[in-house]
C-alpha cells in the first residue's frame, strides 16, 4: 500500500468517525459533545453528516487505486475545514460559540488534526509524483 492509499484510508476512518458524531440524535448532541444547537443547527449538522459519510465512502472506495485529483480535493476540504473552524471561533467568540469545555476541547483537537490530515494528503500526492490512476474510466 503506497502513501496515498494509506492517507485515503486514514481519511476514510476519520470522516466516518465524524459522520457518527454528526448523525448523533439531537437530544444527545449537547450532553455528549457540548455543542448547543437550535433546530436549524441540528438540521445543518445532519446535512454535514451525510456529506462526511460520502467523503468517507469516496476515500474508502478509492484507497486501492487513488486518484491525485480526488486526494487533492479531500486535502482542500481538510485545510478549509480547519480554517473555517478557527475563523468562526474568532468571529463568534462573543456570541458563545464553543462555550462549553467539551466543545472547546473538540475544536482545539479538530483544528490541528484537520491541518495535519491536509498535510498528510498533500505529502502523499507529492510523493506519488504522477497520477496513480490517470484513466478516469478506471474510477
Amino acid at each position: 500500500m503506497n502513501r496515498l492509499s494509506r492517507a485515503l484510508t486514514i481519511i476514510a476512518v476519520v470522516e466516518a468517525a465524524y459522520t457518527v458524531v454528526a448523525l448523533t440524535p439531537p437530544s444527545l448532541v449537547e450532553p455528549l459533545y457540548g455543542f448547543r444547537l437550535n433546530a436549524d443547527g441540528h438540521w445543518t449538522l445532519k446535512l454535514l453528516g451525510v456529506s462526511l459519510a460520502v467523503q468517507a465512502a469516496i476515500a474508502w472506495l478509492l484507497r486501492h487505486q487513488p486518484h491525485r485529483g480526488i486526494a487533492a480535493a479531500l486535502a482542500a476540504y481538510q485545510f478549509g475545514s480547519a480554517t473555517i473552524d478557527w475563523m468562526m471561533w474568532l468571529t463568534l467568540r462573543d456570541d458563545g460559540i464553543f462555550a462549553t469545555t467539551q466543545a472547546r476541547v473538540a475544536i482545539i483537537a479538530a483544528i490541528p488534526s484537520h491541518y495535519l490530515l491536509g498535510l498528510l494528503l498533500t505529502a502523499a500526492i507529492v510523493a506519488a509524483g504522477r497520477p496513480v490512476t490517470s484513466d478516469l474510466r478506471a474510477l
